[in-house]
């Protein structure tokens, strides 16, 4: 049972009022388990058919499912292929919410890249710059940014106030969910429970209002803000979107229907309806706390943008490509050079001069006049590789290669080769006279 801080307990009991049992009843229940289908590799139906456990649709996100079964999946070779993301049903209802995702998208939080996966599945029309200032935290949002082999995706780990020197007025939508009191993941989390006290919620507050100041001259004048947080105060949720009305004049977006069924309204505060702001309670839909609101900034955007030339001689791109004609089907498009790596670049990401973790699809580096493929080339293009070799996930092959062992190749000829699993990309390996050697990396093996 959990015991929760009195003064939190007093605030809830106000703010729910008869409902407040609903609530104390659910923070006794197990919380609920949720994933995201990467609609970039894999069509819904043919998901739903492979996956070896238990789901449920999730009624306001398309590509949402609740996980029924108490089973770890983590160890799930569709899991390794990327097929699939892990979230909490109630952190997929912001996204879901929104009415349209197109252009250019930063997500400037993004870590563990949640929102930014939900944003990048969404649409085909868009491109999402994923930021992480907590750069440990913003490699374990590359990590799974790379295992789902998303193209629109760059990943950066810069302050919020960056955005605003390099590229202002340049994003369509930003998604701000931001640091917070965490009241939302109470039942799934004891640190933000330990972490409670009476002075949180303001200091987070004026966190929150210093992150939006220094991040919202990025965003595109009739731009959209999709402000979020998992928490349930009304300081750090209804007040930050009273103070982004009053000081930015940034008007309400009513979020899409199959969202507001799912959710409640948020709290009306000095006379303003806050009715388009919603909350999710895990006694109306199974899923941790969420508030969001989406509001619309003033002004009309001018849309002017230059392309930045790319970093790449005509020498290192000539190498390059021989590697990718002689392994390939298909051109990988613009290419470009960053530190040691070369990646294959959305065309929109040369129109944002802003220093990137990962500028793109990163295929791999020059060593000793060879190239040498990056994991990420085949989790994002191991379908267009010539040299595969399929498992299926009864072959015993499948649990030595995600090992790290060498294997038997019985489809694959010597060179290069995309190990799939089920027809999906998984890793890579090279294939010496009849045996893969195994590139699946070490941090990811099992």
């Amino acid at each position: 049972m959990i015991i929760l801080p009195s003064g939190y307990e007093s605030r809830m009991k106000r703010l729910l009022s008869e409902d407040y049992p609903r609530y104390e009843k659910a923070l006794g229940e197990d919380p609920a388990r949720g994933l995201l289908i990467n609609v970039k590799k894999i069509e819904e139906d043919t998901f739903d058919r492979l996956f070896s456990y238990e789901t449920e649709r999730i009624p306001y996100f398309k590509i949402g499912r609740r996980l029924l079964s108490d089973e770890k999946v983590g160890g799930d070779p569709l899991h390794a292929a990327g097929l699939y993301y892990m979230q909490d049903p109630g952190a997929m209802s912001s996204v879901a919410a929104l009415p349209e995702i197109k252009g250019k998208v930063l997500d400037v939080a993004a870590a563990p890249g949640g929102k930014t996966i939900a944003a990048a599945l969404s649409s085909k029309d868009v491109f999402v710059v994923a930021n992480e200032i907590n750069f440990p935290r913003a490699k374990i949002l590359l990590q799974n940014v790379e295992r789902l082999g998303l193209q629109n995706v760059a990943v950066t780990s810069l302050a919020p106030k960056d955005f605003a020197r390099f590229v202002p007025e340049s994003f369509d939508l930003i998604i701000a969910d931001l640091p917070c009191s965490g009241e939302g993941m109470f039942r799934k989390e004891q640190a933000a429970l330990d972490a409670w006290n009476d002075n949180i919620n303001k200091m987070n507050a004026e966190r929150q209002k210093e992150i939006l100041k220094d991040v919202l001259p990025a965003l595109k004048k009739g731009g959209t803000l999709l402000y979020s947080t998992c928490t349930y105060a009304v300081e750090e949720n209804e007040e930050i979107v009273l103070f982004l009305m009053k000081e930015y004049g940034m008007t309400p977006v009513f979020p899409q229907e199959e969202a507001v069924a799912a959710t409640a309204p948020g709290v009306s505060i000095e006379g303003t309806d806050m009715s388009f702001a919603r909350r999710f309670y895990p006694f109306i839909q199974e899923g941790e706390g969420q508030f969001f609101a989406i509001l619309k900034k003033p002004g009309e955007a001018i849309y002017t943008q230059k392309t930045i030339p790319t970093k790449l001689s005509v020498n290192e791109e000539r190498r390059v490509r021989e590697f990718t004609d002689r392994y390939v089907d298909g051109d990988l498009g613009i290419l470009n050079k960053q530190g040691n790596d070369y990646y294959a670049v959305s065309p929109v990401a040369r129109t944002l001069p802003l220093r990137y973790l990962s500028e793109g699809v990163r295929i791999g580096e020059l060593s000793g006049g060879k190239f040498l493929p990056h994991h990420n080339l085949f989790t994002a293009f191991g379908d267009k590789l010539k040299n595969k070799e399929n498992l299926l996930r009864d072959d015993p092959r499948l649990a030595s290669y995600l090992y790290g062992l060498e294997i038997d190749a019985k489809q694959a000829s010597d060179g290069y080769v995309a190990v799939l699993v089920e027809g999906y990309p998984l890793g890579g390996g090279k294939c010496v006279n009849g045996r893969i050697k195994n590139h699946y990396p070490k941090g990811l093996r099992t």
